[in-house]
């Protein structure tokens, strides 16, 4: 499964801390185009994830 598919099904689920912290990892183990892709899916994050959880990846340096 590739790192995008695997950030993708992150969504299937209620977004939580540790979604968020698996997202971020994803991310970083990605390169080039993937990893862009797998970026854009933040915005995706700050519509959908609630307030408590946002406001906990600022503090881990997530966002």
């Amino acid at each position: 499964m590739t790192l995008l598919i695997q950030a993708q099904a992150l969504f299937k689920q209620h977004l939580t801390i540790d979604s968020l912290r698996h997202l971020y990892k994803l991310e970083k183990l990605a390169s080039g185009e993937e990893a862009d892709q797998i970026g854009e899916l933040w915005d995706v994050v700050m519509a959908d994830a609630d307030e408590a959880v946002l406001d906990q990846a600022r503090k881990e340096g997530l966002i």
